[in-house]
């Protein structure tokens, strides 16, 4: 009879396998590199409970036909009703989700999250989940965290952000790039020459600049702002600085780049963090901003990445940027939702109402299996 126990070491090569023919749809074993990353990050890295395990779905003989990737974050969600005014709980992020595409068994995917959301964790979530993974959640009594569900797009460079989204289905017209990058010269011209602003206007306040900055000064933007949400990681022993070292190698999205955003009297007003290379649509990993500095944010990130080349940016939506995009040209699609799942229904209502620090570096997508290299 089928079963679900917690991964081994032993099943990395399995998984391995399996993660190679699900998100890479490659025939044949796996390299060495899935099945090194696989262990490095599910067990020697600082995200692992030992009561909060990644989960694997077994046939009648022992073989492994699914798997479901758990890691760890520590999360602390003001509470009157504490004295410190602030409850300290155990989040489990549920990540890859993925199952023998001819497998006997239909239903090994809902036996994989099931045992997943009876795990000790307080928080079950999820920023990836597919719409056939979202009804399963919703099915389980989980909820749809909607304002932070969306991907955003700006387009930079109209023909070059064509090029780019279709090269991804469609791989040779990544040879025709650089005609794209000359239309794009041709509009931007014929724009300038009819006294238009360019695509991408650079912010007028001369009193505020983007400056280049570094994993120290972004993990300090991020800590305070962060103290503002009601519910946040507890990013004390070290916690975000190893989310921020390892966020940055994503070779298949680009360079990293982090921009602090500072007003000429040396106030720091947010930054960002993103992945770009000239031509390609940059990935947007964090934005760090109050409310009220959203929209100039976005506008130095928009002018910044058009300076180094990008096609486009994409990001995911919080409350804060769903406030400030309309007049922004920007577009927003339904690809995976961010979901929540908590045996005490009150842990999930700051997220739910848009006041929970989730996504970006608080999620999966900083991980190496999100343009990464990991193939």
């Amino acid at each position: 009879m089928s079963a679900v126990r917690p991964l081994e070491e032993r099943d990395l090569e399995d998984v391995a396998d399996l993660y190679h023919a699900t998100f890479l749809r490659r025939r044949g074993r796996t390299t060495a590199s899935i099945k090194n990353y696989l262990g490095e990050f599910y067990f020697d890295g600082p995200f692992r409970d030992a009561d909060i395990p990644s989960l694997v779905h077994v046939t009648e003989n022992g073989r492994v036909s699914g798997f479901i990737g758990v890691h760890t974050v520590p999360y602390l969600i003001d509470d009157a009703a504490f004295e410190t005014g602030v409850r300290s709980v155990r989040a489990a992020f549920c990540g890859a989700l993925m199952t023998e595409r001819q497998g006997r068994d239909p239903l090994a995917g809902a036996r994989l999250l099931k045992g997943f959301l009876a795990g000790a964790q307080d928080i079950s979530l999820s920023e990836t989940a597919s719409t056939v993974t979202k009804t399963m959640w919703e099915k389980l009594r989980g909820g749809v965290i909607g304002q932070q569900s969306l991907e955003w797009f700006r387009i930079l460079r109209p023909a070059s952000f064509a090029f780019a989204a279709g090269s991804h289905r469609l791989p040779f017209l990544r040879a025709v790039g650089t005609v794209a990058g000359y239309a794009d010269g041709l509009l931007q011209r014929r724009r300038t020459s009819s006294g238009l602003t360019g695509f991408v206007p650079e912010p007028i306040n001369a009193n505020v600049f983007t400056e280049v900055g570094d994993i120290a000064a972004f993990a300090a933007l991020v800590l305070r702002l962060g103290n503002s949400f009601a519910a946040r990681p507890d990013w004390s022993n070290g916690y975000l600085e190893h989310v921020l070292n390892a966020s940055l190698e994503k070779p298949e999205y680009g360079d990293p780049v982090i921009g602090i955003v500072r007003r000429k009297d040396g106030a720091i007003l947010g930054g960002f963090l993103y992945h770009t290379k000239p031509g390609a649509i940059a990935r947007v990993l964090q934005i760090a901003s109050t409310t009220s500095n959203y929209g100039l944010i976005l506008d130095h990130l928009f002018a910044d990445a058009f300076r180094r080349g990008a096609a486009g940016l994409r990001g995911r939506s919080t409350p804060a940027l769903l406030k400030v995009a309309p007049g922004r040209s920007m577009l927003f699609a339904n690809l995976s939702a961010s979901v929540i799942h908590a045996k005490d229904p009150t842990l999930a209502e700051p997220f739910l109402d848009g006041r929970g620090f989730i996504n970006g570096l608080a999620g999966e997508t900083w991980n190496r299996f999100f343009g990464g290299g990991v193939a």
